[in-house]
């Protein structure tokens, strides 16, 4: 996974007159910073980080986790988007989305409840994928959030036409709240799959919601 970034981060730092950062380098003991990921050096430390940067997704809008894909199966075949992250419970090894009711991930997890969630947070260079099974919650038992949202986030539930509906150009859709088509996706994770990048060797761990997440090495 290289987006470019290191690759012009290490010009920068060169034309700056700084040494440039080895990022394939093997962690070594005689390295002089030692290592980078000293919380990925065990497996409890790597599945603490997991949660740890997936509970400030909640908390922070500009986290990398705020905004992770969510794939689904729908019948032509996989579906991805981006959502937002509202809650993530390590105990209970849930997250949460809030959704339109009238999107078609909802008919999809309906239909199919398995479904994923990607995260790649660069700040640690840790990717994320959560395997889950998901429930759609809606009515009265998502009221207590519903009662949590800014009117002006209210507004990503509703409109007409519903989503998905062809539309002759984008101002033809009006925007309005709809506090029966508010729902809440929650998500049961099964298995959890990090992987550490930046420094070589990567490291790759599963954490199985079976085994009490105690997680293996895999290779990356």
């Amino acid at each position: 996974m290289n987006d470019g970034a290191g690759d012009a981060r290490t010009a920068r730092q060169c034309s700056e007159g700084k040494p440039a950062l080895d990022w394939a380098a093997p962690v070594s003991a005689d390295r002089p910073d030692g290592d980078r990921f000293p919380w990925a050096a065990e497996l409890d430390g790597l599945h603490a980080k997991v949660w740890e940067r997936l509970a400030r997704g909640v908390h922070d809008a500009r986290a990398a986790a705020r905004h992770p894909v969510l794939a689904t199966i729908s019948a032509a075949g996989p579906e991805a988007r981006t959502v937002g992250l509202r809650r993530a419970d390590r105990a209970a090894g849930e997250v949460e989305v809030h959704t339109d009711l009238g999107s078609d991930k909802v008919a999809e997890l309906r239909a199919d409840p398995r479904a994923a969630l990607h995260v790649w947070d660069r700040k640690v260079q840790l990717q994320v994928r959560l395997r889950m099974k998901v429930e759609v919650l809606s009515g009265r038992e998502v009221e207590e959030r519903w009662r949590g949202i800014p009117q002006e986030g209210r507004l990503n539930y509703g409109g007409e036409p519903p989503p998905g509906t062809p539309i002759g150009h984008w101002r033809d859709h009006e925007a309005t709240v709809a506090r029966e088509r508010f729902g809440v996706l929650l998500g049961r994770v099964e298995e959890i799959d990090a992987v550490v990048l930046g420094e070589r060797p990567h490291r790759r761990a599963l954490f199985r919601r079976a085994d009490g997440w105690a997680g293996r090495w895999l290779a990356p």
